[in-house]
């Protein structure tokens, strides 16, 4: 959403205000979609990075409807989601299905300056006195502008320093700057963390597998995870 935003510098800056107040619209089915923020407050105007730096909702769902639903289906796929995404208001609040490694592929092109590459578990298959037999080489290509995903990464850096994610300078050095996001799914069912340094990367999720609540948000949960994972292999 921020991303799809930032494209028309013209329109939105990262300290563009934007609305955070209540905000209700008729689905398809007829049911209402009202969102609410975790805190269940209101916090009127805010500046564009604050409302993401603080998983606003009701910001980033009023941002998300002026972009615009299709621009932002377009700026997932380009940062490497390849699934259909059906256009639905709850999409702007994360309501699409998607596993820990395709999110890592969004991520990855973030922290890449905009530049995509397809994840892979191989690079090369060699013999066992270490001659090729095949390589599978690297393919990369812009997907977003440089200047643009800049900022973003900038405002997940203010995430992770003072808003959802800022207890995770508990576990590792500030020093590292990370970017990053939490995520919290209705009822406390899922837990997201995604992040990334200056060159590792790294998405974790936690939830049950019968779809109950893991009772546990973003940052009580994945972000810890995460937190572990990456304290360990910087010590290394």
């Amino acid at each position: 959403v921020y991303l799809t935003a930032l494209k028309n510098p013209q329109n939105y800056t990262p300290v563009t205000l934007v609305d955070d107040s209540a905000i209700s619209l008729k689905a398809g089915d007829g049911k209402q979609w009202t969102p609410e923020n975790y805190d269940h407050l209101e916090h009127g105007e805010v500046p564009l990075y604050k409302a993401l730096a603080h998983s606003y909702n009701l910001a980033t769902a009023r941002l998300g409807l002026a972009v615009g639903l299709p621009n932002i289906v377009d700026t997932l796929h380009a940062l490497g989601v390849e699934r259909e995404i059906d256009p639905y208001p709850s999409l702007l609040l994360g309501a699409a299905s998607l596993t820990p490694l395709e999110v890592t592929q969004m991520y990855h092109t973030l922290a890449n300056g905009g530049f995509h590459a397809p994840l892979r578990a191989i690079n090369a298959v060699l013999t066992a006195d270490g001659k090729p037999l095949q390589r599978f080489p690297l393919s990369i290509e812009k997907a977003v502008d440089a200047s643009t995903v800049y900022l973003v990464n900038t405002m997940l850096q203010a995430a992770v320093r003072e808003g959802t994610g800022r207890s995770l300078y508990s576990m590792v050095p500030a020093s590292l700057a990370v970017a990053g996001k939490t995520g919290t799914s209705n009822d406390l069912r899922d837990s997201w963390f995604a992040g990334f340094t200056h060159d590792r990367l790294a998405v974790t999720w936690l939830g049950m597998d019968d779809d109950r609540s893991a009772h546990l948000t973003g940052a009580e949960g994945a972000l810890r995870v995460w937190g572990d994972l990456m304290s360990g292999i910087s010590a290394q």
